[in-house]
């Protein structure tokens, strides 16, 4: 069981009470089951002591990348760490968040399904975040589909592996204003593969607030709709 070249993409914003675990847990995992990867850490402009950490961990392990930009939300940061993955000849794109809610025991699932897939997405069949959240989730799923015509389980997850050959086009058909970015990345790698889903546990946070609120899929919802019909029919 082996990926080659492997880029960890994370995006980090105000994280100071999760990180230190979150990170401890992934590069036990990633060193257990990978030979060749890059942990790279995109901080998001961090306003609390989240980026000093990084940078620690940046000297403990030689496998972490810390890359430190100025704000731009949740969604283009991980676009911009599929640019970076892609610019550095990664072959395999995994992209997971920083507040502990991705769970790593998932994690060698997801490497044996490359044996027959170009993309696996996790579903989070199971949640501790709350009722609220997970009613939104499955929203999402029905208002992707009835936007883009992509019936996507889970649009918004951020537990996903992909290849690069998935991946090459998809940061550029992405524009810099799509507000929930990752809900237009599995529509876009759904038209191009077929991805396999794999039942997953959510946790609860370790610390800290959500950068995307629950409130942010109504305020946004109709110019949502408008971006992913538009995106989606791009060529």
């Amino acid at each position: 069981m082996a990926i080659e070249n492997l880029w960890v993409v994370m995006p980090v914003y105000n994280e100071e009470e999760a990180v230190p675990a979150v990170i401890e847990e992934w590069q036990k995992c990633f060193s257990e089951h990978l030979e060749n990867y890059t942990f790279c850490i995109i901080n998001d402009g961090s306003k609390d002591n989240t980026l000093n950490i990084l940078r620690d961990y940046e000297q403990k392990y030689p496998q972490i990348k810390v890359v430190d930009k100025v704000n731009s939300g949740h969604g283009q940061t991980c676009i911009m760490g599929y640019r970076l993955a892609l610019e550095n000849n990664a072959d395999w794109v995994f992209q997971i968040d920083s507040d502990g809610q991705c769970a790593s025991e998932h994690f060698p699932e997801f490497v044996k399904a490359t044996e027959s897939y170009l993309a696996v997405q996790g579903y989070r069949k199971t949640r501790d975040d709350g009722m609220q959240r997970s009613i939104v989730s499955r929203f999402v799923t029905l208002f992707t589909f009835f936007a883009t015509g992509e019936w996507v389980p889970d649009a918004n997850v951020p537990y996903r592996l992909m290849h690069s050959s998935v991946l090459k086009n998809i940061p550029d058909k992405v524009p810099k204003t799509f507000h929930l970015a990752n809900i237009l990345v599995s529509v876009l790698v759904s038209k191009a593969t077929k991805i396999k889903w794999i039942n997953i546990h959510f946790r609860d946070r370790a610390g800290g607030t959500a950068s995307v609120k629950t409130i942010s899929f109504v305020k946004h919802g109709f110019k949502l709709f408008k971006q992913l019909r538009a995106a989606s029919m791009q060529k």
